[in-house]
């Protein structure tokens, strides 16, 4: 418990908090659906859910490829609210965020922003980050995760070449220079993430061997420590990689793989994403 606790003293500048383990154990198993590799199904059938949250739990519905609509329900989620004016997750985020009441609204907010990293939409995912950060009142597990995909987002953007290029460089080196110190504390949890934000790091630099190398590195990593989710997210990511650098083929045998880790998963939106490209 020391070691959490330590590593979320090191989220902020300055930032004192007074937790107990309880507290943090129920943090981390809330967002414990979405960040590890429980399968997707056994949450939605409520086998594994500790804390069920709306957000959640229509991202779960999302990556599986569900196409829910609360509307047509005839008894939607959001009637676990007590108020019949929420009926989306829109709503429950604009209720939050009128009403000041900014646990719900960070919680919406970092649903979008995984769903907008998982689904290479990097854009999208810088801003869901900043929303989120936004709305941070106190340390949360879910920040390193939000520091992790905004890292790699940075990197994808930079490598676009437009005029933030060098700004989202910077960023993706800060989130590997607070993930060098947490892996310190939890390689099992952390390794994986930082062995892919400077596999990132590498191809901005055009360092192509490094970051070939870097890429299989936290493939490996994140097998041994069975998050599979992040495994095909590795997977993918050097598909990207090795298909910005015309090696099509390699690219393709990748891409296969990640497919089968989300399916694996249970994301099944997100594999159905790469059929074309596999």
């Amino acid at each position: 418990m020391e070691k959490i606790l330590f590593i979320l003293e090191e989220l902020g500048e300055s930032i004192s908090i007074d937790v107990t383990p309880k507290e943090v154990f129920m943090e981390l198993m809330s967002t414990k659906a979405l960040l590890d590799a429980i399968t997707l199904a056994d949450v939605i059938h409520g086998k594994r859910m500790v804390d069920k949250r709306l957000s959640n739990h229509l991202s779960i519905l999302k990556l599986i490829g569900s196409n829910y609509d609360s509307k047509q329900q005839s008894k939607p989620l959001f009637h676990l609210l007590g108020n019949d004016e929420i009926d989306s997750e829109n709503g429950l985020l604009q209720h939050a965020l009128s009403s000041q009441i900014l646990g719900p609204a960070r919680h919406c907010y970092f649903d979008r922003l995984m769903l907008a990293f998982f689904s290479s939409n990097h854009s999208e995912a810088m801003y869901y980050a900043k929303k989120y950060t936004e709305c941070r009142q106190s340390v949360r597990i879910a920040d390193l995760f939000q520091t992790f995909y905004q890292g790699v987002s940075a990197f994808r953007l930079a490598r676009l070449k437009d005029k933030k290029a060098r700004e989202w460089v910077d960023v993706g080196k800060k989130a590997i220079s607070q993930y060098q110190t947490w892996v310190k504390y939890s390689d099992w949890n952390w390794e994986n993430k930082l062995l892919l934000l400077e596999a990132e790091s590498h191809a901005c630099e055009g360092e192509l061997e490094m970051a070939k190398s870097k890429f299989r590195a936290s493939i490996d990593s994140a097998k041994r420590h069975r998050f599979v989710h992040e495994e095909g997210l590795a997977s993918e990511l050097l598909g990207a990689f090795l298909e910005e650098n015309g090696n099509v083929d390699e690219a393709k045998e990748h891409f296969a793989y990640a497919r089968l880790c989300y399916q694996k998963w249970g994301a099944f939106a997100l594999a159905d994403r790469l059929l074309e490209r596999a």
